[in-house]
């Protein structure tokens, strides 16, 4: 069982409802616009930025949880091989690591809801044991919006025995991205989520 809850150090803007990755229906979104608060920088540290599509940033709470948010290029990689990019893209990164005036961040309001059947580990035998796994799933409920956000995950084995720029850079989270968790004093995260369409966005019709 994993349940965390986190809230950010300020409270972020609601931004203009828009699309993500030119969907049909249209999303909520919270971050920080050109004529948005700015008091919810002090949110943002940025891993890296090597263009509007190639970025990461991390998001602080007062409760020690990092949010990372990796905009990626739609190679198909690993959780964490993924994670490895964000290490070695940082690394070498000498770019400015707060947000500036002129800078956009835009994210969408994330609510997942879900149950996942782990199929491949069925009728297998737990390896040293003489327990035969006959069911193996999870559940997951996350949310992410402007304030914070938290996550509850319940994993259940059932066996038997026997067997630098003139203009600003836009942050703009509105196509493939991978989002991770970790506490500040891990090396590694807790829990990822790749989101590459609509269905575990908030529509702008469930407000």
């Amino acid at each position: 069982m994993l349940k965390k809850e986190f809230n950010y150090l300020e409270k972020f803007s609601e931004l203009p409802d828009d699309t993500f990755d030119n969907s049909e229906e249209k999303v909520k979104y919270f971050g920080i616009g050109v004529s948005t608060s700015k008091d919810a920088s002090k949110n943002v540290e940025i891993l890296f930025y090597n263009s509007n599509e190639n970025f990461a940033i991390k998001l602080k709470t007062k409760e020690n949880e990092e949010i990372i948010l990796y905009k990626t290029t739609g190679i198909d990689k690993s959780f964490e091989e993924n994670y490895n990019d964000i290490q070695e893209f940082k690394s070498k990164y000498n770019g400015e690591k707060v947000l500036q005036k002129t800078d956009i961040l835009k994210i969408p309001y994330i609510m997942v809801n879900g149950e996942i059947n782990y199929d491949e580990l069925c009728g297998r035998i737990i390896k040293g044991t003489d327990t035969y796994i006959s069911q193996a799933l999870q559940t997951i409920e996350f949310n992410l919006n402007n304030i914070g956000g938290n996550v509850k995950s319940e994993a259940v084995i059932t066996g038997t025995y026997g067997s630098t720029q003139e203009t600003g850079r836009e942050f703009i989270l509105n196509s493939d991205f991978i989002l991770y968790l970790k506490e500040e004093s891990k090396d590694k995260p807790y829990f990822a989520l790749k989101v590459n369409n609509t269905d575990v966005l908030v529509n702008v019709e469930t407000k």
